[in-house]
């Protein structure tokens, strides 16, 4: 089943069956992993779970009734404001530093811009369900499984057999989901596979500079989120890379997906 643009067909859409599976997946994994944690932190856990919810609902709602480009520039908005106080008003001498993390947000934040413009509604399910998926996982498989840091300069709480597990699970979400485009099981299986590197490369980004400010959080603005920009760093560099290999590369391959 396909989107039609503004509205679908009056049976559900199987993202929302696959989500339900997936969540309950997590909330599984969450109580597993709970069971080594002091009480603060399950109900830090839970918060972050529950509030990842409310997000994904109004970021799928908001693909299925063609509204997602406000939500796309609430995000960039939000995230710009969470750049401006860590880098203006929170670190004052670091003028320079702050400029140029500006730009490169801009940059970043004007490709996913485009891609949410550009691309048609079932594409843009087709990755960000790739995304959310990768994003729950690589915490809840961390969570569980983690024992070798991944980047312990950067963030202590990423492991390696959190992205792992992260980027397993969304290789599955996206063969899954290939069905909604029509494309193949090897086209699902790249997109995957890019969409796992994408979403880590705007997630270790968004950590590495939360260091260099010297912040453990953007902001408290989404509960137990940690910032608009450290909920949503993946969904913008992965769509800063689809557009820019949409106007380069594969511009044949995804013009069939373009409004």
């Amino acid at each position: 089943m396909k989107l039609t643009g503004k509205k679908t067909n009056s049976s559900l859409h199987p993202i929302v069956y696959y989500i339900i599976i997936f969540l309950a997946i997590g909330a599984i994994g969450m109580s597993i992993a709970n069971k080594k944690a002091d009480r603060k932190v399950r109900n830090q856990r839970w918060l972050k779970y529950f509030t990842y919810i409310f997000i994904t609902g109004a970021v799928v709602l908001g693909i299925f009734y063609d509204f997602i480009f406000v939500i796309a520039i609430f995000i960039v908005a939000a995230s710009l404001v969470e750049l401006l106080k860590v880098n203006f008003f929170q670190n004052k001498n670091l003028l320079l530093q702050g400029v140029l993390s500006i730009l490169v947000f801009a940059i970043i934040a004007t490709g996913f811009i485009l891609f949410i413009k550009n691309f048609h509604p079932s594409f843009l399910l087709f990755i960000y369900f790739q995304v959310l998926v990768f994003d729950g996982f690589c915490q809840i498989t961390g969570q569980i499984f983690g024992k070798h840091r991944l980047a312990p300069k950067i963030s202590a709480a990423k492991t390696v057999e959190g992205l792992a597990g992260g980027w397993l699970f969304c290789l599955i979400a996206a063969i899954l989901a290939s069905g909604w485009i029509n494309i193949s099981l090897t086209i699902a299986v790249l997109s995957g596979i890019l969409t796992g590197l994408s979403s880590f490369a705007g997630d270790i980004l968004a950590s590495w500079y939360k260091r260099k400010v010297n912040v453990k959080d953007y902001s408290n603005w989404l509960p137990g989120q940690g910032g608009f920009l450290d909920r949503f760093d993946s969904f913008l560099m992965t769509g800063l890379i689809y557009y820019l290999l949409y106007l380069t590369i594969f511009k044949d391959r995804f013009g069939e997906f373009v409004n």
